[in-house]
Parts: structure tokens; sequence; C-alpha cells
């Protein structure tokens, strides 16, 4: 597995990201690390960290699921579940949603206008935000990537870092929890 370090300065301190390369152009190779050196950037990019390649595992993660069991498997709404209690703006009693359904506990956020902590929807699909917009409006995500049905050790899906929401040809929106649904 090819890697990439990126250090990222946070408050005098040296972050050090571990981040998957895929090959891809809208890999975490191509993250322009101004994007993740702002305070919410670093903060939120160093909470979720570790979470990079935890295997993907098709409906597995709540907002209940202790990080720690992470490693075991997530698909994308557990992991953005997981990843908004882990940053404090869930509630690890709030109900566990499908992407979809977590579309309807949002409200939609103008590109440009997204900060980290806040969540990217594709139809059927959701990433957590982890860095400021970059100079198209648009910023670097954290999801975990993979085919339903899949029950973990697949190559390639797993928890992953993008340079850009745009990763995906279907990017519908940006999307932040309501205040009814935030911790």
């Amino acid at each position: 597995m090819l890697g990439t370090i990126l250090g990222l300065v946070a408050g005098g301190g040296l972050i050090w990201w571990y981040a998957e390369h895929t090959g891809d152009d809208n890999s975490a190779e191509g993250i322009d690390t101004e994007v993740l050196t702002g305070p919410a950037a670093t903060e939120t990019a160093g909470q979720l960290a570790d979470a990079i390649g935890w295997p993907y595992f098709w409906n597995r993660g709540t907002p209940a699921t202790p990080w720690s069991d992470g490693p075991r498997g997530v698909d994308c709404s557990g992991f953005a579940q997981m990843a908004l209690v882990r940053l404090g703006l869930l509630s690890s009693s709030a109900p566990d949603r499908s992407s979809s359904a977590l579309a309807y506990a949002c409200d939609p956020v103008d590109v440009c206008e997204q900060v980290p902590g806040d969540l990217a929807y594709y139809p059927g699909h959701v990433a957590v935000v982890i860095g400021d917009p970059d100079l198209d409006g648009h910023s670097a995500v954290m999801c975990a990537t993979g085919h339903k049905g899949t029950e973990g050790n697949v190559p390639g899906e797993e928890v992953k870092v993008y340079a850009t929401a745009r990763y995906r040809s279907d990017f519908v929106t940006y999307m932040r929890l309501k205040p009814e649904n935030r911790a």
C-alpha cells in the first residue's frame, strides 16, 4: 500500500496525517495542505485520522458504536455518525440513520459555506467534510467507501480521504445537522 504523509501544523505541534494513495486525481494525494491547516480543519482531521484504513463493512456503525469498534468495519453512514459523535456534534443516543435519512436530518449548505464537521451528500452515500473550502469552493472529505453487501477485507473498500467532495460525479450538496439534531 502506497501512502503519503502530510504534516499539519496545529497550535505549535505537528499532526502527522497518513492518507492512502489511490492513484485517483481526487485522492488524498491531491490535497492542498493549506485547506487542512485552519483550526477547525486541523482539529477535525486530528480527531478522525485514526479511522483511515478501517474496513468497509456494509450496515455497520451507529451513533452508539464506540470509536474503538471502528476497526471492525463501518459503512458510510455509520462512519459519518460515529465521526459526528466523536466531534461532539451528534449525541451517541441519536437514532441510527441511513445516508438519505441523514440528509433529512440536515439543512443544505451552499458551496464555500461548508465547514469541517459538515457532511457531503451523494445519492446513497455520505462523507464527512474535513477541510476548509479550496479555491474551487469544495472541501476534502473522509468517508467509508465500499459496496452494499461488503463484509470487510476487500482491497480498497475502506475509510479514505479524498481531496474534494467532487471525487464522485454525483455530488449533490453539503449539509449540516439541523439544530434540533445536534448534540
